[in-house]
């Protein structure tokens, strides 16, 4: 009897449990808080967006902040499209085809790519002096704050600190 009435108190427990959380399960999920514009969401949408268009809309706002000039247009024109990428990105190579070469040959692939980037920051540079030396001092000085920390990151940028840390 003992035996019996242990084994109905485990199966009374048993059903207690199951029907509590059945219970819990079934109740609706609270609300999610509103997202809160953090680094990582920022970062999240930035990567949704196309690489073009963000250039599109970092030029835009450039050229509005610019104020350029008629006489200025043919300078901004060539500095865009310089900015833009010549061509197809270049195939790589895959690890086994590096692997199977000599060091040498590994050593004349790797001066071939460095002079390639070399030759495009190159163009990139005479671009960017160009526009720079038809532009007004004030326009100068609009380009140098937006271009303070490269062509891709506004003084705003979430990723960098305002002012240099100090090193210790």
């Amino acid at each position: 009897m003992t035996r019996s009435l242990f084994s109905l108190q485990r199966m009374v427990l048993a059903s207690s449990l199951a029907a509590l959380g059945a219970a819990a399960m079934a109740q609706t999920p609270p609300a999610s808080p509103p997202p809160v514009d953090t680094p990582a969401r920022h970062a999240r949408e930035h990567a949704r967006t196309d690489p073009a268009q963000r250039m599109e809309r970092r030029e835009a706002r450039l050229k509005q902040e610019l104020k350029l000039t008629a006489e200025q247009e043919p300078a901004w024109n060539q500095f865009t499209a310089s900015m833009l990428p010549p061509g197809p990105p270049p195939e790589r190579l895959d690890r086994e085809a590096i692997r199977k070469m000599t060091t040498p040959q590994r050593i004349e692939h790797m001066r071939a790519m460095h002079a390639k980037r070399s030759a495009e920051m190159e163009r990139r540079a005479e671009a960017t002096l160009r526009l720079y030396s038809a532009l007004t001092p004030e326009q100068q000085r609009v380009f140098d704050q937006r271009m303070a920390m490269g062509p891709r990151h506004g003084p705003h940028h979430h990723g960098m600190p305002s002012k240099p840390e100090p090193r210790g």
